[in-house]
């Protein structure tokens, strides 16, 4: 069971680039297909933050904030457009974020599954601090979204 969930996060974590990563090369960008692929990540990844709240393995406020953060800025992109250059766009949109920020959840989420069944003192606290550095990423893109000028309103 628990290899099993190792091997079905990373499988989530790596046809999340693959989709992505296709859907540009051909072109077939969407903004519906953007908002859907949101969606998916967020309940994909809140499932993953709770479940390893609820079975021990992190702290209560690491899903509190993760989520919130991601209700607060999903709403805010409905007054203000992502950031189209500078050091925002560069937190919140380029590839290189979206990159590190899906290889920290799926190093936490993976390590987090593996300390179900090894009961490594060492790997939990590895896994602890992936996730800090997940949960502490997350927040950084999301930032931006709170300094970004009012001319960018619709």
């Amino acid at each position: 069971m628990d290899i099993g969930l190792i091997v079905t996060i990373a499988l989530i974590f790596a046809l999340d680039g693959v989709d992505g990563y296709i859907a540009r090369r051909r072109n077939e960008t969407s903004k519906l297909g953007e908002v859907l692929d949101t969606v998916a990540d967020r309940i994909i990844e809140n499932a993953f933050w709770i479940y390893f709240t609820t079975t021990g393995h992190l702290p209560l406020w690491m899903p509190i904030a993760v989520m919130a953060r991601g209700f607060i800025t999903d709403s805010l992109q409905r007054f203000f457009r992502y950031p189209e250059s500078g050091w925002t766009y560069a937190i919140t949109r380029s590839r290189i974020s979206r990159a590190l920020s899906g290889i920290t959840k799926m190093l936490a989420f993976t390590s987090l599954a593996s300390v179900s069944f090894l009961k490594n003192p060492v790997l939990e606290q590895g896994s602890l601090i992936l996730a800090t550095i997940a949960v502490g990423f997350c927040l950084l893109r999301g930032l931006p979204f709170f300094s970004i000028p009012s001319k960018n309103a619709q």
